[in-house]
């Protein structure tokens, strides 16, 4: 159904008017050609293009229902590749420019999502996903907490040493340097990052309706 603002606007118009922007295809979009449609049915105005108009959208309606159903039965098909993995296994899915795809199961419903590269790991975020039910799941980006660690420990560890040696003055402050940095270049790239992680992860899981296709480790 067009929305009420077509119906209100095109109200005053009279008959020949609304067969007019009900033909007109390339001048209106459809929502105001249904309008008009429905307006000279509501006046019983006699005209082919009611029948015309009216069976658009019937078909267009039945597209719109095919396509929900397609893009739903695709996320179901993706949860279902989700379930294979074992908890605290990671799938690996191997990718076409030669990255591989990793999902981390860690929990009944949620799982983590990163990709690795020919350079390893390194500083990007992941992306956190949660099955709610058989066909919907929720996604998000995600610190990689990991990797903070470890750098923010490894710098730690460093500014002792240089302190220690009197290359760098002691101060509490220098030590949150280390933690510092991996989190704020992770929040820098997380918006590039989620969307191509997430994009890899919808189409590569898309594609395998074999599990050969992929691998798990344990």
């Amino acid at each position: 159904m067009p929305g009420d603002q077509f119906l209100e606007k095109l109200n005053s118009k009279s008959n020949l008017e609304l067969e007019r922007i009900a033909a007109d295809s390339r001048s209106y979009i459809f929502d105001a050609r249904h309008a008009a449609a429905i307006l000279l049915k509501n006046r019983n105005y006699q005209s082919p293009l009611i029948e015309i108009v009216e069976g658009e959208a019937k078909k267009g309606g039945i597209v719109k229902t095919k396509n929900l159903e397609n893009l739903k039965e695709e996320k179901r098909r993706l949860i279902r590749h989700l379930r294979e993995i074992s908890i605290n296994g990671t799938g690996k899915y191997r990718l076409t420019n030669g990255n591989e795809l990793q999902i981390k199961r860690l929990n009944e419903k949620i799982f983590q999502i990163n990709i690795e590269t020919s350079y390893g790991r390194g500083l990007g975020p992941v992306i956190i996903c949660k099955i709610k039910d058989d066909s919907t799941y929720l996604t998000y980006p995600f610190l990689y907490l990991k990797y903070i660690l470890i750098y923010g420990v490894g710098g730690v560890v460093l500014f002792i040493l240089l302190s220690w040696l009197g290359y760098v003055n002691y101060s509490l402050k220098i030590f949150f340097i280390p933690f510092i940095v991996p989190v704020g270049f992770q929040l820098l790239l997380m918006p590039f990052i989620y969307f191509l992680t997430l994009k890899t992860f919808q189409e590569r899981l898309k594609k395998n309706k074999n599990r050969n296709f992929g691998y798990e480790n344990f």
